[in-house]
């Protein structure tokens, strides 16, 4: 460009003294940046082979975790400490690590639990008080202080606080007593009196009344709320759906509120519970019971949501709805109006069914609920309105991008129009290992006499065959014979005291999004409901073949057929299934999960960091950084030798190691340039047409713009030197470019592991006005986008990342990043109109880079 104004030349004079006034030995400070990566790689491959080992491939001990956590641990407290010198402990990350590693110790070697708060409130619940509050509690509070849906805000009672009711109670001494000597219904049955009959430890009593005034300031005297169960494991990778009491409609009073809270932490003592608890390998008490205190809405209609079909994992999401609560849907007591939506590749209404909705459940106005008829006029009208079943689907989709899994979603509508969320548990879906079946329904409807076929809804898949079982009332389920086929009129949680036992489950009514479906699922249970006719086409003691094929199709077959019954995969009792194996589990949530996935968000903090990995990638991108901060006050410091080539850049070059092959004299070759990284990017740099050297004329109103905007110019100068420096090794570039109003700032990792390679580009400036500076940083915004780049624009400030990539891969982006900041060089003084944009894009990776003129 033409005529650079002295002012801006004094500004930038004194940006690199301000710069360059540190001295930086940049060797030490990238032998630092390579020991961080190698102990990051070393704390990787443990993290991968732990993975590994749980994935359930491998048959291991308690022993084999202990020693590869210790083994995690020292990589990751090494790679904290040569951070810290690089980064000059500017980041707290060693309390972060310390937080984590406490979390995991705890869950590793069964210590005390250091936590002993009695409540939290929603908004006080944070990641480490997960376990303490349960994960209903967690789940509502994660959305209800990081997601933009309506929550009701309430508190929890923790396990801290139920330890000290049960000790208060002595009611630790004879659980203990049961699980030596055996136990029976009756002796659960005393549990759960003698809970009824305790009374709250004076320090809890008087906190749960503080918390309750505290709901009765906020919601009004008259005030009700839910009581609900939060167990320590519930709602986590097993749902215990149904298993636990909820008190609906509890009026906001001390003694209503204490009485309520006693049922449900009796739930734990149920039968059908303990035999939930048992199965998955607890003794009783084994497991304790946080609590939460919501305020009740007084819904109109609700619901359930499903982010996926869990019978088949195809990306559908369904909503079931009826009038009033929502127990009425989980319990599977009506037939509900369902939605179905694809979601790919956006989201799209594929299907809509009004249900019969013969009862609904409301909340009585003098406290607790009652069930009735649904008026004859509101039976076949539809719950919600489109735009409410939209704007529901919306926001589960919104809840499984947060939590990054299936959700099963329970929402509420109010008499006010709003949604509510009153619960996110992850949802178990098929998944592609059982879906190894290849045969059709209709291939043996042909050859066998289908007793039923097709009505209803599959739950679960699978294949099963034995006798036919009618339950008709709670008792018969003790009858039930091993092997047998349970069908019932209605689904029921309290058929998972059968689950272990039965071969499948096929009902009258129901629905898939019942506490009955969760439980089928999470056991592998074959099922399926909704039928309508059931317990009328299948005769008691009749043998039957259940059969569901990969497109979730079924039959039931009259007899037992040998054909279809050899395909049932014989595996035993699912690994996932033991309690050892989920206690692994639970401590891998501590180490594996990355949370932290955008180095440009406001939350790419340590406090943000929930897991090591997370802790491993925060010190990976912030080492970056460093090494980027360190050579661009390098910069003015050292050797610097001028690089001669065909295009007039006025680059120097520092070489900390390897990166050329001749270090005397005080000019440089291309070829005497090794760094890979600087050959890629000057390779692109000379592409044929890339480089424009015909100076640009700005017009009066471009230069105004360019004198009136030093200030902002001035702004950013702490970022970037505003010299032409290559910062090399073989392996290693940074280089900082100031072509006339341009500022560039390239610098990347090129290594044999891709764990370790990154790309960061920078750009600021230009000399015209505002609207075509915009249009610059758009046009390499989208072209970086198409080569992987994750970018954050500002006005005409650009900052791009791209890591974790292959070397061929990263050389092939360092060539063309070259071929970019010559492209786009003087390019904003011909950006006119926003379709020049496109155009110009098109182009540049076309290969054209002659549209310039």
């Amino acid at each position: 460009m033409k005529g650079i104004p002295r002012k801006l030349e004094s500004v930038l004079q004194k940006a690199r003294q301000r710069i360059f006034g540190e001295a930086v030995d940049l060797k030490t400070v990238f032998g630092d940046f390579k020991a961080v990566l190698e102990s990051n790689n070393r704390a990787l491959e443990v993290i991968t082979d732990m993975g590994e080992k749980l994935g359930g491939e491998y048959i291991f001990d308690i022993i084999y975790i202990k020693k590869a956590y210790e083994e995690l641990y020292a990589d990751i407290r090494n790679s904290v400490e040569q951070f810290n010198s690089l980064s000059h402990s500017r980041y707290p990350i060693g309390n972060t690590l310390d937080r984590i590693d406490a979390a995991i110790k705890k869950a590793l070697y069964e210590e005390a639990p250091a936590f002993a708060g009695r409540i939290l409130f929603f908004g006080d619940i944070t990641w480490e008080a997960a376990r303490e509050v349960g994960g209903k509690n967690y789940h509502l509070s994660q959305m209800a202080n990081s997601l933009d849906v309506n929550v009701p805000s309430g508190f929890a009672v923790t396990a801290h606080a139920y330890d000290e009711f049960m000790r208060h109670n002595g009611l630790d001494a004879k659980i203990e007593a049961l699980n030596s000597v055996g136990y029976g219904d009756d002796d659960l049955k005393g549990i759960r009196e003698a809970i009824s009959d305790g009374e709250l430890p004076e320090p809890l009593g008087a906190e749960l009344d503080g918390a309750i005034e505290k709901l009765r300031a906020a919601l009004g005297p008259d005030a009700f709320i839910s009581v609900r169960s939060s167990a320590e494991e519930e709602d986590s990778e097993f749902s215990f759906a149904g298993q636990f009491a909820t008190v609906l409609n509890v009026p906001l009073q001390s003694d209503a509120v204490r009485d309520a809270y006693k049922k449900v932490i009796a739930s734990l003592f149920t039968s059908a519970a303990v035999s939930y608890q048992k199965r998955l390998g607890y003794a009783v008490g084994g497991m304790r019971m946080p609590v939460g205190c919501v305020p009740m809405i007084d819904a109109v209609a609700s619901g359930v949501a499903y982010t996926v079909d869990p019978a088949t994992g195809k990306e559908r999401l369904s909503i079931s709805a009826s009038w009033g609560l929502g127990e009425s849907v989980v319990a599977g007591k009506v037939d509900p109006d369902t939605y179905v939506f694809e979601k790919m590749p956006a989201l799209k209404l594929a299907e809509a069914k009004v249900g019969r909705k013969e009862s609904m459940i409301s909340s009585s106005k003098a406290g607790g609920t009652e069930e009735s008829a649904t008026p004859e006029d509101m039976r076949a009208r539809a719950c919600l309105s489109d735009g409410q079943v939209a704007e529901l689907a919306e926001r589960a989709l919104k809840i499984e991008k947060y939590f990054r899994r299936p959700q099963d979603i329970e929402w509420a509508l109010s008499a006010d129009g709003n949604l509510y969320i009153l619960q996110a548990r992850p949802l178990r879906a098929a998944s592609s290992g059982e879906r190894g079946k290849t045969r059709s329904v209709e291939e043996f409807s042909g050859q066998y006499r289908a007793l039923v076929h097709n009505k209803g809804n599959v739950v679960q898949k699978g294949i099963a065959g034995g006798k036919v079982f009618v339950v008709k009332t709670v008792d018969d389920i003790e009858k039930l014979p091993k092997g047998a086929v349970l069908v019932a009129k209605n689904d029921s949680p309290q058929f998972v005291r059968a689950m272990p036992f039965v071969s499948a489950i096929v009902t009258d009514t129901g629905s898939t999004t019942s506490h009955m479906a969760s439980i089928c699922r999470e056991f592998k249970v074959p099922s399926v409901v909704n039928t309508r006719e059931a317990t009328r086409a299948l005769r008691d003691g009749q043998d039957v073949t259940l059969y569901v094929d990969d497109d979730g199709n079924y039959a039931i077959y009259d007899g037992l057929v040998d054909e279809i019954l050899e395909l049932i995969e014989r595996t035993g009792r699912s690994l996932e299934e033991l309690y050892e194996f989920r206690k692994k589990k639970y401590i891998m949530r501590f180490i594996s999960p990355l949370n932290l996935v955008n180095p440009l968000a406001d939350e790419f903090t340590p406090e943000k960091c929930n897991t090591m990995h997370d802790i491993l990638r925060f010190m990976h991108e912030k080492s970056v950084q460093g090494l980027i901060d360190a050579s661009m006050k390098a910069a003015g410091k050292g050797a610097l030798k001028r690089l001669e080539i065909a295009i007039p850049t006025g680059i120097n070059v520092i070489d900390i190691g390897d990166g050329l092959s001749d270090s005397s004299g005080s000019t440089v070759k291309l070829e005497q340039v090794q760094s890979e990284p600087m050959r890629a990017v000057l390779n692109g740099m000379l592409r044929p047409g890339a480089w424009h050297s015909e100076a640009v004329d700005l017009n009066p109103r471009d230069f105004l713009s360019s004198m009136m905007r030093m200030q902002d110019l001035t702004a950013s100068v702490d970022q970037s030197t505003y010299r032409n420096v290559a910062v090399i090794s073989r392996e290693y570039l940074n280089m900082t470019l100031r072509f006339g109003y341009h500022f560039n700032l390239l610098d990347c990792y090129c290594s044999e592991k891709a764990a370790n390679n990154h790309v960061y580009f920078r750009f600021v400036g230009g000399a015209t006005d505002i609207s075509k500076r915009s249009r610059r940083i758009r046009l390499i915004a989208e072209i970086l986008k198409e080569f992987g780049f994750i970018s954050s624009t500002k006005g005409d400030l650009l900052i791009a990342r791209l890591s974790h990539i292959e070397k061929a891969e990263a050389l092939r982006v360092l060539d063309m990043s070259g071929s970019l900041i010559a492209f786009t060089r003087q390019l904003d003084a011909v950006l006119g109109t926003d379709s020049d944009v496109e155009r110009f894009k098109q182009a540049f990776l076309a290969g054209n880079f002659g549209i310039h003129s």
